[in-house]
């Protein structure tokens, strides 16, 4: 009752009283603890920031009495993502082997349509937003590509060079265009 009664003044709130959601629950014994939530959300609103979502959550249980019904856990798979996706170092490290995979997706690319490029492409990113781990062995499947495994690595470099394809002006974060466009040069002067 109380989590409603907060957000029927939210509503309130949102169209500036022309609504009066909340009326109902004037004279309820939950209005008082309706109101203490919806006074929290609105003043933690104006300085609000990223992550500022944890603390509301705790404030609103401490106020629930709800402490014990959940408990934060780290997430493992976006730490251990993101810490890939930000070592450059790494990257550079990989270099000859990205260069490898470019070379390799080019061909296999060359007589695709657009639209089963962006699929598979936009199947990787999809599987990126859970971090894809270049740094290890690990193999993943594609659904747009069953029947096979690539490596992290191998799919960033699909990503990458089937943007270039489609849609260069793309930003996909990754500093793969040294190795691009040596392989570029070199898939022409092979292949064509």
């Amino acid at each position: 009752m109380a989590l409603n009664c907060a957000n029927a003044l939210f509503v309130d709130h949102l169209f500036s009283g022309i609504t009066e959601y909340s009326l109902h629950y004037k004279n309820s014994e939950q209005f008082q603890t309706g109101k203490q939530l919806f006074d929290i959300w609105l003043k933690k609103l104006k300085t609000f920031q990223p992550g500022d979502e944890y603390a509301l959550v705790d404030e609103y249980a401490r106020i629930l009495k709800l402490q014990n019904w959940y408990e934060w856990k780290h997430d493992v798979t976006q730490a251990e993502a993101s810490s890939a996706v930000i070592n450059p170092e790494l990257l550079k490290t990989k270099e000859s082997d990205t260069f490898k995979y470019c070379l390799y997706v080019l061909r296999r690319f060359e007589n695709m349509e657009r639209d089963e490029i962006f699929r598979i492409v936009s199947e990787i990113g999809i599987l990126g937003t859970g971090g894809i781990d270049y740094s290890s062995p690990k193999t993943y499947t594609l659904k747009s590509i069953p029947r096979e495994q690539f490596t992290g690595l191998q799919l960033l470099c699909m990503m990458y060079v089937g943007f270039q394809k489609i849609e260069p002006a793309m930003d996909t974060g990754l500093d793969f265009k040294e190795a691009y466009t040596l392989a570029l040069d070199a898939y022409k002067a092979r292949f064509h």
